[in-house]
C-alpha cells in the first residue's frame, strides 16, 4: 500500500472522515486529482461542511488510508479502513504512526465497523507534515489487535499535498467570501438635550422658585411629614 505527503495548509484548519474508499452516501465527495496512488478530492461531508482530503486506496485486500480536512474546524482527521474488520461501534483503538525514524505518534482512535478514525490537531501538522516531507515511508500499528503494521510509502507525495493546500486556501476563501456583511455602524450619538438654554441675561431660576410656566418647587418634608406611613399601626393608641 502507498501513501504520501499531507499538505502543508493544513496546519491552518482542519477536519474529519477519510477517502480511497466509497463515501457514506450522504457525503457528496468529487476526485479531481489523481498522482501516483493517491487521489486528492473535495466537496461535502456529512454535515455539509466543505471538506478537502487525500486518500490512497490499495486494491489488493482493500486498505486505505486518508485524512480529511473540514474548512473551519479544528482537526485534522485519518482514517484507516479495512474491508475484513468487525469493529464494534465505538470501541476505543490505540494506534502508533511512525513516519521514517522520528518519535512515534501514539494516538487514541474509535473504531466502528470496518473503519479506525483519529484525529490531530492543526497546531501539531505542520510538525506531522515536516516529517512526512522528509521521510520515504510511514508505518501505521495496531498494538491492541492482530492486524499487521501498515508500512506506506511517501514517495512522491508533494503533488498530493500541494493538490489538498490549494483547495482547502481556495475552500476557505469561498467560505469567507459567503459570509453576510456585518451589520453597519450604529448611528453616532445624538446631541441634542432634554432640557433649554436660558435666554441671555437672564439667570437660571433660584432653587425653590419656580420656573416661568414650569411646576412649583418641592417643599421641604417636615419631621410630621416623615413620620407618616402607608399602613395603619400594628397596636392603635387608645382613645381618652
Amino acid at each position: 500500500m502507498h501513501v504520501r505527503r499531507i499538505m502543508p495548509a493544513v496546519a491552518l484548519a482542519a477536519g474529519a472522515l477519510m477517502a480511497g474508499v466509497a463515501p457514506p452516501a450522504r457525503a457528496a465527495i468529487t476526485v479531481y486529482y489523481h498522482v501516483g496512488v493517491w487521489d486528492a478530492f473535495d466537496g461535502q461531508g456529512d454535515d455539509g461542511a466543505p471538506v478537502c482530503g487525500i486518500g490512497s486506496h490499495n486494491p489488493a485486500d482493500g486498505r486505505a488510508f486518508s485524512l480529511r480536512f473540514q474548512i473551519g474546524g479544528d482537526d485534522v482527521t485519518f482514517s484507516a479502513v479495512k474491508p475484513g474488520w468487525t469493529i464494534p461501534d465505538g470501541t476505543h483503538i490505540p494506534v502508533v504512526v511512525q513516519v521514517g525514524l522520528e518519535q512515534p505518534w501514539t494516538q487514541q482512535a474509535v473504531g466502528n465497523g470496518n473503519r479506525v478514525q483519529w484525529t490531530m490537531p492543526r497546531t501539531d501538522m505542520q510538525t506531522f507534515d515536516a516529517e512526512f516531507r522528509r521521510a520515504s515511508s510511514m508505518t501505521v500499528t495496531f498494538p491492541a489487535g492482530s492486524e499487521q503494521p501498515w508500512v506506506l510509502s511517501l514517495a512522491g507525495s508533494t503533488a498530493a499535498s500541494n493538490a489538498m493546500g490549494r483547495c482547502v486556501t481556495d475552500l476557505a476563501q469561498r467560505a469567507a467570501a459567503a459570509q453576510p456583511a456585518a451589520a453597519p455602524a450604529p448611528a453616532a450619538e445624538s446631541t441634542t438635550q432634554p432640557f433649554g438654554t436660558p435666554p441671555a441675561g437672564q439667570a437660571p431660576a433660584a432653587q425653590g422658585s419656580p420656573a416661568p410656566g414650569g411646576p412649583a418647587p418641592v417643599q421641604p418634608v417636615t419631621q410630621d411629614q416623615q413620620n407618616t406611613q402607608p399602613n395603619p399601626p400594628a397596636n392603635p393608641p387608645a382613645s381618652h
